[in-house]
């Protein structure tokens, strides 16, 4: 069964230390400026996804066609739910090499249809580690690697550098990646932090994503209820 990616809250995302989610971060119109719209498109790139990672934890939520995730990030936690379109859904909670993930019907009996077995059960979180290929698969939506290895351009990728706009009421400067009819538009906010805020796409292989709650602690705990060991895929 695939694993492409919708979003949605749950009991999962509620464990994330303050379970009620706040808005962005939006400046007041006399706010400063970080001067980050001054730097090259490259620089501004490498700029705002350093900036998420030196921030050491964010709420991220992706859409793309077919599915999503929400989720509250940190280097080692991850909090929060991944659906896809007609094959249901899943709670996903990781807490360094441990990780835990409770389906609901529709994705259970799809995973057990492929799988050939009775992997997952509703009514019971599945732990397991980075070793066991099925968990690894389900944590892999978590991308940890924002935090502790954060993206950055070759010399050679061409960006275009926009105006000055906003985003949610945070002003924000655009950056273009546009090759054969589609493009990828990164948002880095030109006040306070600059942070890479939002990430719109019109490619198959890059979903949207949008920011916030930067730095925000990320209190992910182990899950209440029944807890069996994984099989292998």
């Amino acid at each position: 069964m695939s694993l492409t990616a919708c979003n949605g809250d749950s009991d999962a995302t509620k464990s994330a230390a303050g379970s009620t989610p706040s808005k962005g971060a939006e400046a007041s119109p006399a706010a400063k400026s970080n001067g980050i719209d001054k730097l090259s498109a490259k620089e501004i790139y490498d700029t705002g996804l350093k900036a998420n990672a030196e921030a050491g934890s964010f709420h991220e939520k992706m859409t793309r066609e077919g599915g999503g995730s929400d989720l509250r990030l940190s280097a080692t936690g991850c909090v929060g739910t991944v659906k896809i379109a007609g094959k249901g859904s899943f709670q996903i909670i990781r807490k360094g090499n441990d990780i835990w993930a409770k389906p609901d019907s529709t994705f259970a009996d799809g995973m057990n249809s492929a799988l050939g077995k009775d992997a997952l059960s509703t009514a019971k979180w599945s732990h397991g580690t980075p070793s066991n290929a099925l968990m690894e698969k389900l944590a892999s939506w978590c991308h940890n690697e924002q935090i502790t290895e954060p993206d950055t351009l070759d010399a050679s990728t061409k960006l275009t550098k926009g105006k000055v706009t906003t985003v949610d009421g945070q002003p924000v400067v655009p950056v273009v990646l546009a090759s054969k009819g589609e493009s990828v538009t990164w948002y880095m906010a030109t006040t306070g932090k600059p942070y890479l805020l939002k990430r719109d796409s019109s490619r198959d292989d890059m979903p949207d994503l949008a920011y916030s709650d930067f730095a925000a602690a990320v209190d992910v705990q182990a899950p209440k209820g029944s807890v069996v060991e994984a099989p292998e895929a």
